[in-house]
């Protein structure tokens, strides 16, 4: 589960939130998660899909045709305050979130209001000494993050076991908002409210493996392609406001094996 914070400017950023969300005033410089996750032995999916693999792009083609694993690409604004609640609630906001199966996605935007739209995102590859993780919508790439080769190091290094200066979904928690649009109606919704999914506050997720990059983490590369509507008919817009955004310097990248995963049970309207 590989993830990239990144500095980014302010308004561009604030610029995708909903009406009712705003970076926090007293952060002072705004950051944004891009997280990979590569879920795997999930009973739900029948124990899709064996284990992820970082080989070449002929294996890793072999393997996918025989195999399906679940993949997500998300992409967090951090430091997020909710201010349509009873109370203000503060945490990172989900602006996207990307699968490659689609019954995850069909659930998670149903029961719980999640952002999920539908890309193309097989495991990562290793490439001229980089791991390589792409999105793409048929055969279509708009996102491509390459990071120096990894190696393994003690878990207590791991950025997940200490404090940030900035919000995280595992810590604080997690906003995302519910719309639903009404049938027939343009421009109005049967449904229209924030979800929040508590974190786990001070607890230390169950990290079983950390690595980071062999070398700087300046030397992780991020690239957002914008394509017009006949390439992405269907997330055009998705991707071009992810484009439209000013990323600076990496501010923090972690490569971690995690065991279990929550359910999200906890998660509740606001």
């Amino acid at each position: 589960m590989p993830g990239v914070v990144y500095e980014c400017d302010r308004t561009p950023l604030q610029a995708l939130l909903p009406e009712g969300y705003e970076i926090d005033a007293a952060t002072e410089q705004p950051t944004v998660l891009f997280e990979v996750m590569n879920l795997r032995n999930l009973p739900w999916l029948a124990g899709r899909g064996g284990h992820s693999c970082a080989c070449s792009k002929l294996v890793a083609d072999l393997l996918n045709f025989v195999r399906i694993g679940y993949n997500t690409w998300g992409v967090y604004v951090n430091d997020v305050v909710c201010k349509i609640s009873a109370e203000p609630v503060k945490a990172s906001y989900l602006l996207v979130l990307f699968e490659n199966m689609s019954d995850p996605i069909v659930t998670g935007r149903e029961e719980l209001g999640f952002p999920k739209v539908w890309a193309e995102l097989p495991d990562p590859i290793t490439r001229d000494g980089h791991l390589v993780h792409t999105a793409s919508w048929l055969g279509t790439e708009f996102m491509r993050l390459s990071v120096p080769d990894v190696q393994e190091r003690p878990m207590g290094e791991s950025p997940s076991m200490s404090a940030r200066p900035y919000t995280m979904p595992s810590v604080e928690g997690l906003l995302h908002h519910r719309y639903v649009p009404a049938v027939g109606e343009p421009g109005k919704h049967d449904a229209s409210y924030p979800i929040f999914v508590p974190g786990a506050g001070s607890k230390n997720p169950p990290i079983t493996k950390y690595s980071a990059p062999t070398r700087s983490i300046q030397e992780c590369k991020l690239q957002i392609t914008r394509h017009p509507w006949e390439k992405l008919p269907t997330i055009h817009n998705i991707v071009n406001g992810l484009a439209s955004l000013k990323l600076g310097r990496v501010r923090e990248f972690a490569h971690q094996d995690i065991a279990g995963a929550g359910d999200v049970s906890g998660v509740r309207r606001l």
